[in-house]
């Protein structure tokens, strides 16, 4: 079952204090991560909080964008525009919900290597994708 990658549209971000780094880099064509100083473990979605140990001792960090495929689902009941929701495993190691653009649907698999991409919101934000690398 290949559907064809008709690209989705996305809705703009919500920006706030917390997050405003974050889509200021997107735009450039960055994306970061927060990263605790106190326990060593980065994080996504940023938050001046640590979810893992509560420290507010954080920093953002450049993610090279690369990682593998750990599950993903096909959404094609009940949208108009069908598309790809993934969970990637970054090489820094975290885990991240994310849209996932392929052109044949049938080669994405668990375990496939993905790389950081960007789309357009509708008013021309980045928002980051990941794309088979």
């Amino acid at each position: 079952m290949n559907t064809p990658a008709t690209p989705l549209v996305f809705q703009d971000p919500l920006q706030n204090p917390e997050n405003h780094t974050y889509w200021e880099q997107a735009q450039q064509g960055r994306w970061m991560l927060k990263h605790c100083l106190a326990c060593d473990v980065s994080h996504h979605y940023p938050r001046p909080y640590c979810p893992h140990c509560g420290s507010d001792q954080t920093e953002w960090r450049a993610s090279a964008g690369e990682g593998e495929i750990y599950t993903f689902t096909r959404m094609v009941r009940g949208v108009e525009t069908p598309y790809l929701m993934a969970y990637v495993r970054l090489d820094e190691g975290v885990t991240v919900l994310t849209h996932l653009q392929a052109p044949d649907w049938d080669a994405v698999h668990i375990g496939m290597r993905v790389k950081l991409g960007f789309s357009a919101s509708a008013s021309g934000q980045n928002v980051p994708i990941f794309v088979p690398a």
